[in-house]
């Protein structure tokens, strides 16, 4: 006779992260990956509708986000322990002048936030400050198989859903103040490094709640060249 066990035993965090690790290109190519850049675009056909440039060198702690919407530029930046915000003044048919505006320490912490958790918030999650909440769950997200991890550090909680059948990230939901936030992965692209990032994806939110089209550009080779950190 078969002796068919009395139960299967749970996946391990680390288990679904190395799963997704190799899927995405390997350890050794995104352990490596501490400064990067991302464009995005969100679409919503709204007069919301916005461009951001996010630039991150975690190792200096520096952010940079530019967030474009009605042609105007609006720059978020952290150097180390300042921050501040640019706003761009006059008419849009003119070449723009800015204000800056000293970011207070609420909002300097949110933009710390970032830059710590880097590329992929889960990858050494607890040497982020995160702790693991509860078990590896089984949960079914459009249709497909998924493993879910929830982490979790003051302020903020992540839940993360991986695709059983390719490792990839399918979803991932993060909780902060007070609204919920999230982004489901539509198509995945290899990089120039051999890494495998999202470019197609939907974001919801439950303060606006509207449904965006988000397509992303992943500059990982030299991405803080023309980026000012200077206030």
């Amino acid at each position: 006779m078969a002796v068919l066990p009395l139960f299967v035993e749970a996946q391990t965090a680390n288990e679904v992260i190395n799963k997704f690790l190799a899927a995405a290109g390997g350890e050794d190519k995104i352990s490596v990956i501490n400064t990067f850049q991302y464009k995005r675009a969100y679409k919503a056909n709204a007069a919301t509708d916005y461009d951001e440039e996010v630039t991150i060198a975690s190792g200096e702690n520096k952010f940079s986000r530019k967030k474009s919407i009605l042609e105007r530029d609006f720059y978020y930046v952290l150097n180390g322990n300042s921050g501040w915000l640019k706003i761009p003044m006059g008419s849009r048919d003119k070449a723009p002048t800015y204000t800056t505006k000293d970011l207070n320490d609420k909002e300097k912490a949110e933009l710390m936030l970032e830059v710590k958790d880097g590329l992929m918030p889960f990858y050494n999650f607890e040497l982020k400050g995160y702790r693991l909440v509860g078990a590896i769950e089984d949960i079914m997200v459009d249709g497909k198989a998924t493993s879910k991890l929830t982490i979790e550090k003051t302020g903020i909680k992540r839940e993360y859903f991986f695709d059983k059948a390719t490792g990839l990230l399918l979803r991932e939901i993060w909780i902060v103040n007070g609204i919920t936030h999230t982004l489901d992965h539509k198509k995945y692209e290899e990089t120039k490094l051999g890494v495998k990032l999202p470019i197609a994806s939907s974001y919801f939110n439950t303060k606006d709640k509207k449904t965006t089209a988000v397509t992303t550009e992943w500059i990982l080779e030299n991405p803080t060249q023309g980026v000012s950190f200077i206030k």
